[in-house]
Protein backbone atom coordinates (compact mmCIF):
# COMPACT_ATOMS: atom_id res chain seq x y z
CA UNK A 1 0.00 0.00 0.00
CA UNK A 2 1.45 3.45 -1.50
CA UNK A 3 0.99 6.73 0.93
CA UNK A 4 -0.89 9.26 -0.96
CA UNK A 5 1.39 11.51 -2.66
CA UNK A 6 0.35 14.90 -4.21
CA UNK A 7 0.69 15.06 -7.93
CA UNK A 8 1.13 18.58 -9.64
CA UNK A 9 -1.84 19.85 -10.36
CA UNK A 10 -0.33 21.71 -13.34
CA UNK A 11 0.80 18.55 -15.22
CA UNK A 12 -1.88 16.60 -17.00
CA UNK A 13 -2.78 13.21 -15.54
CA UNK A 14 -1.49 9.96 -17.41
CA UNK A 15 -3.65 7.99 -20.16
CA UNK A 16 -6.65 5.76 -18.73
CA UNK A 17 -6.92 8.41 -15.93
CA UNK A 18 -4.25 7.45 -13.55
CA UNK A 19 -2.68 10.08 -10.89
CA UNK A 20 1.22 10.40 -10.96
CA UNK A 21 2.60 10.57 -7.98
CA UNK A 22 5.65 12.10 -6.48
CA UNK A 23 8.18 9.66 -5.24
CA UNK A 24 8.82 10.05 -1.47
CA UNK A 25 11.97 12.38 -0.70
CA UNK A 26 14.85 11.31 1.57
CA UNK A 27 14.69 15.50 3.15
CA UNK A 28 10.92 14.77 4.06
CA UNK A 29 11.24 15.41 7.84
CA UNK A 30 9.71 11.50 8.81
CA UNK A 31 11.65 9.98 6.44
CA UNK A 32 14.86 11.93 7.54
CA UNK A 33 14.44 11.32 11.20
CA UNK A 34 13.87 7.32 10.46
CA UNK A 35 16.75 7.25 7.90
CA UNK A 36 19.13 8.82 10.86
CA UNK A 37 18.33 7.08 13.61
CA UNK A 38 18.70 3.68 11.59
CA UNK A 39 21.55 4.90 9.92
CA UNK A 40 23.02 5.09 13.25
CA UNK A 41 21.70 1.80 14.53
CA UNK A 42 23.07 0.23 11.86
CA UNK A 43 26.48 1.45 11.49
CA UNK A 44 27.20 0.50 15.04
CA UNK A 45 25.38 -3.11 13.91
CA UNK A 46 28.38 -3.02 11.40
CA UNK A 47 31.24 -2.21 13.61
CA UNK A 48 30.47 -4.25 16.44
CA UNK A 49 30.18 -7.42 14.38
CA UNK A 50 33.30 -6.48 12.23
CA UNK A 51 35.69 -6.37 15.42
CA UNK A 52 34.13 -9.35 17.47
CA UNK A 53 33.66 -11.74 14.45
CA UNK A 54 35.24 -10.56 11.81
CA UNK A 55 32.84 -10.09 8.92
CA UNK A 56 29.59 -7.27 7.92
CA UNK A 57 26.19 -7.60 7.99
CA UNK A 58 23.93 -7.34 6.02
CA UNK A 59 20.64 -5.12 7.96
CA UNK A 60 18.90 -3.90 4.76
CA UNK A 61 15.72 -6.32 6.22
CA UNK A 62 16.06 -4.52 9.42
CA UNK A 63 15.78 -1.23 8.20
CA UNK A 64 12.64 -2.44 5.91
CA UNK A 65 10.86 -4.28 9.05
CA UNK A 66 11.04 -0.84 11.39
CA UNK A 67 9.15 1.07 8.77
CA UNK A 68 6.92 -1.87 8.32
CA UNK A 69 6.14 -1.85 12.04
CA UNK A 70 5.97 2.29 12.26
CA UNK A 71 3.40 2.09 9.65
CA UNK A 72 1.12 -0.19 11.43
CA UNK A 73 1.12 2.42 14.37
CA UNK A 74 -2.89 4.03 13.77
CA UNK A 75 -1.21 7.71 13.87
CA UNK A 76 -0.72 10.14 11.14
CA UNK A 77 2.66 10.72 11.64
CA UNK A 78 3.68 7.30 10.52
CA UNK A 79 1.17 7.09 7.81
CA UNK A 80 3.85 7.47 5.46
CA UNK A 81 5.73 4.82 6.42
CA UNK A 82 3.20 2.87 4.19
CA UNK A 83 4.46 4.00 1.31
CA UNK A 84 6.99 1.07 -0.15
CA UNK A 85 9.25 3.53 -1.22
CA UNK A 86 9.87 4.96 2.02
CA UNK A 87 10.96 1.14 3.01
CA UNK A 88 12.94 1.07 0.47
CA UNK A 89 14.80 4.59 1.43
CA UNK A 90 14.95 2.62 4.73
CA UNK A 91 16.32 -0.37 4.13
CA UNK A 92 19.20 0.96 1.25
CA UNK A 93 20.28 3.28 4.34
CA UNK A 94 20.37 1.39 7.07
CA UNK A 95 22.66 -1.12 4.69
CA UNK A 96 24.48 1.71 3.35
CA UNK A 97 25.99 2.63 7.19
CA UNK A 98 26.50 -0.71 8.12
CA UNK A 99 29.02 -1.65 5.13
CA UNK A 100 30.23 1.66 5.41
CA UNK A 101 30.84 2.49 8.60
CA UNK A 102 32.12 -1.44 8.91
CA UNK A 103 34.10 -1.59 5.59
CA UNK A 104 35.41 1.82 4.61
CA UNK A 105 35.58 3.54 7.88
CA UNK A 106 36.51 1.01 10.69
CA UNK A 107 38.18 -1.87 8.57
CA UNK A 108 41.08 0.30 6.63
CA UNK A 109 42.01 2.26 9.96
CA UNK A 110 43.28 -0.82 11.67
CA UNK A 111 45.73 -1.34 8.48
CA UNK A 112 48.37 1.06 9.78
CA UNK A 113 47.97 -0.82 13.72
CA UNK A 114 48.77 -3.63 11.94
CA UNK A 115 51.62 -2.55 9.68
CA UNK A 116 53.09 -0.58 12.93
CA UNK A 117 52.02 2.94 11.89
CA UNK A 118 49.45 4.65 14.58
CA UNK A 119 50.69 7.77 13.39
CA UNK A 120 48.56 6.95 9.81
CA UNK A 121 45.34 6.20 11.43
CA UNK A 122 44.27 9.63 11.11
CA UNK A 123 45.04 10.54 7.16
CA UNK A 124 43.87 6.90 6.32
CA UNK A 125 40.56 7.87 7.78
CA UNK A 126 40.62 11.02 5.92
CA UNK A 127 41.11 9.56 2.96
CA UNK A 128 38.86 6.28 3.25
CA UNK A 129 36.28 9.05 4.48
CA UNK A 130 36.32 10.74 0.82
CA UNK A 131 36.79 7.42 -1.19
CA UNK A 132 33.68 5.96 0.42
CA UNK A 133 31.79 9.19 -0.19
CA UNK A 134 33.37 9.08 -4.22
CA UNK A 135 32.25 5.43 -4.27
CA UNK A 136 28.49 5.99 -3.36
CA UNK A 137 28.07 8.86 -5.98
CA UNK A 138 30.26 6.50 -8.68
CA UNK A 139 27.56 3.67 -7.87
CA UNK A 140 24.35 5.45 -7.39
CA UNK A 141 25.46 7.36 -11.38
CA UNK A 142 26.26 3.59 -12.64
CA UNK A 143 23.38 1.94 -11.55
CA UNK A 144 21.21 -0.08 -14.24
CA UNK A 145 24.57 0.34 -16.42
CA UNK A 146 26.35 -2.65 -18.28
CA UNK A 147 28.91 -2.10 -15.04
CA UNK A 148 25.72 -3.09 -12.54
CA UNK A 149 22.66 -3.71 -14.21
CA UNK A 150 19.84 -3.76 -12.36
CA UNK A 151 18.50 -6.90 -13.42
CA UNK A 152 21.99 -9.00 -12.17
CA UNK A 153 22.42 -11.33 -9.52
CA UNK A 154 21.94 -9.43 -6.38
CA UNK A 155 20.47 -11.54 -4.02
CA UNK A 156 20.31 -9.36 -0.76
CA UNK A 157 18.29 -6.96 -3.04
CA UNK A 158 16.09 -9.68 -3.92
CA UNK A 159 15.66 -10.36 -0.38
CA UNK A 160 14.80 -6.89 0.74
CA UNK A 161 12.49 -6.12 -2.22
CA UNK A 162 10.19 -9.65 -1.36
CA UNK A 163 10.02 -8.74 2.25
CA UNK A 164 9.13 -5.03 1.29
CA UNK A 165 6.52 -6.71 -1.24
CA UNK A 166 5.02 -9.40 1.40
CA UNK A 167 4.52 -6.54 3.78
CA UNK A 168 3.05 -4.96 1.24
CA UNK A 169 0.43 -7.05 0.22
CA UNK A 170 -0.48 -8.96 3.41
CA UNK A 171 -2.08 -11.81 3.31
CA UNK A 172 -0.17 -15.28 2.85
CA UNK A 173 3.15 -13.59 2.16
CA UNK A 174 3.08 -10.85 5.04
CA UNK A 175 2.44 -14.66 7.12
CA UNK A 176 5.11 -16.15 5.69
CA UNK A 177 7.86 -12.99 6.54
CA UNK A 178 6.98 -13.60 9.78
CA UNK A 179 7.42 -17.01 10.07
CA UNK A 180 10.83 -16.83 8.26
CA UNK A 181 11.46 -14.03 11.06
CA UNK A 182 10.79 -16.27 13.38
CA UNK A 183 12.59 -19.03 12.24
CA UNK A 184 15.59 -17.15 11.73
CA UNK A 185 15.47 -15.61 14.62
CA UNK A 186 15.40 -18.82 16.66
CA UNK A 187 18.17 -20.11 14.65
CA UNK A 188 20.50 -17.66 15.39
CA UNK A 189 19.82 -18.05 19.22
CA UNK A 190 21.35 -21.81 18.63
CA UNK A 191 23.95 -20.38 16.74
CA UNK A 192 22.92 -21.65 13.89
CA UNK A 193 24.43 -19.53 10.57
CA UNK A 194 20.41 -19.13 9.00
CA UNK A 195 21.62 -16.37 6.53
CA UNK A 196 23.16 -19.21 4.44
CA UNK A 197 20.02 -20.64 3.91
CA UNK A 198 18.37 -17.33 2.80
CA UNK A 199 21.00 -17.27 0.13
CA UNK A 200 20.33 -20.69 -0.91
CA UNK A 201 17.03 -20.12 -2.00
CA UNK A 202 17.29 -16.39 -3.68
CA UNK A 203 21.15 -17.38 -4.76
CA UNK A 204 21.97 -17.56 -8.44
CA UNK A 205 22.58 -21.33 -9.31
CA UNK A 206 25.74 -20.96 -11.37
CA UNK A 207 27.50 -18.54 -8.77
CA UNK A 208 26.56 -20.97 -6.24
CA UNK A 209 27.59 -23.74 -7.73
CA UNK A 210 30.73 -23.02 -8.04
CA UNK A 211 30.80 -21.32 -5.00
CA UNK A 212 29.91 -25.00 -3.59
CA UNK A 213 32.32 -26.38 -5.87
CA UNK A 214 35.39 -23.97 -4.50
CA UNK A 215 34.53 -25.01 -0.89
CA UNK A 216 34.55 -28.32 -1.33
CA UNK A 217 38.06 -28.57 -3.44
CA UNK A 218 39.78 -26.15 -0.26
CA UNK A 219 38.43 -28.73 2.11
CA UNK A 220 39.67 -31.92 0.52
CA UNK A 221 43.06 -30.31 -1.08
CA UNK A 222 45.09 -32.58 0.98
CA UNK A 223 43.87 -35.08 0.40
CA UNK A 224 43.37 -34.38 -3.58
CA UNK A 225 46.67 -32.79 -4.26
CA UNK A 226 48.83 -33.61 -1.22
CA UNK A 227 49.32 -29.51 -0.11
CA UNK A 228 47.49 -27.94 2.89
CA UNK A 229 44.33 -26.80 3.15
Amino acid sequence: MQHDLTADPAAAPPAGGAVRRRHPSVFEPATLALIILLCVFGAIIGMQILVSLGVSANTSLIGALAAMVLARIPLGLFARYRSIHVQNLAQSAISGATFGAANSLLLPIGIPYALGRPDLVLPMFAGVALAMLLDAYLLYRMFDTKVFPATGAWPPGVAAAEAIKAGDEGGRKAVLLGVGVAIGAIGSFFKIPMSAFGIAFIGNIWALAMFGIGLLLRGYSPQLFGGEA
